[in-house]
């Protein structure tokens, strides 16, 4: 019997708005709380340098930056805090990468988030949901200027 150890998402999706303002909204805490569950971001502009996402006072996502190219890629480090199932799974790391589209579509940008070496679970599985509705609420607020739902507590 041979059983999977490794749950890896990969999440794509086209955003009609150019590279600068996806990156922005990626890595701006003043963007964030927007679409990523009112979590907001505080991110270095520099490799090796600690990121957090911040929610009520409290860390909810801490990592360290390992490789940053502004505006195209970043690298890091991936540790939930948010509650006991997700802080029990051990550090991972999540690579997200800007790039235009295989066809010329001019301002349209392809996103890809990878979240690596998650234990097959189903806190893991649900992690990789959460991708998907944080992603498609980023995408929402960038081509419409409203989130795909309301931020947590409002």
């Amino acid at each position: 019997m041979t059983t999977s150890t490794a749950f890896e998402p990969v999440i794509s999706l086209a955003i009609r708005a150019e590279a600068d303002a996806v990156w922005q909204a990626l890595t701006d805490g003043a963007i964030t709380p927007a679409y990523y569950y009112g979590f907001s971001a505080e991110f270095p502009a520099t490799a090796g340098e600690q990121y957090r996402y911040t929610a009520g006072g409290a860390d909810m996502i801490t990592g360290t930056v390992l490789a940053i190219e502004p505006g195209c890629s970043i690298h890091m480090s991936f540790a939930g805090h948010w509650q006991p199932d997700v802080a029990a799974l051990p550090e991972s790391t999540v690579t997200i990468e800007l790039a235009p589209p295989s066809m010329p579509l001019p301002g349209v940008t392809v996103l890809t988030l990878t979240h690596h070496g998650l234990p097959e679970s189903p806190t893991a599985r649900n992690l990789g949901h959460g991708w998907v509705m944080i992603l498609s609420g980023l995408k929402s607020l960038l081509e419409t200027g409203s989130p795909l739902a309301a931020p947590a507590g409002h």
